[in-house]
């Protein structure tokens, strides 16, 4: 797992191999919480075009849909486990 890019305390955009991820911080209310989702297809290929002005529009659609829109693509388990030690190692060496 490798990170690509981020926005500090909004988004990290990762990678592995060919699967492409944005974990976001999401915030609703008084709760905080992390969704991990895997780009599809069409997401990934408007990052393509658009680059990181695309994830900030993306992180921001994943906000504010997080329970609604995106709830069943949230990644959890080993992967958010691991996405989750990536960004701390890269917050130790980078931040």
């Amino acid at each position: 797992m490798k990170i690509i890019d981020f926005e500090d305390k909004i988004w990290f955009f990762l990678s592995d191999g060919n699967s492409y991820y944005i974990d976001v911080n999401c915030k609703h209310s008084f709760i905080g919480f992390n969704m991990l989702i895997q780009l599809d297809t069409a997401e990934f290929n408007e990052y393509q075009i658009n680059g990181k002005n695309y994830l900030d529009s993306l992180s921001n659609d994943i906000q504010h849909y997080a329970l609604s829109k995106y709830k069943d693509r949230n990644i959890k388990g080993e992967a958010q486990r691991i996405v989750n030690e990536t960004i701390v190692k890269f917050l130790e060496i980078n931040i």
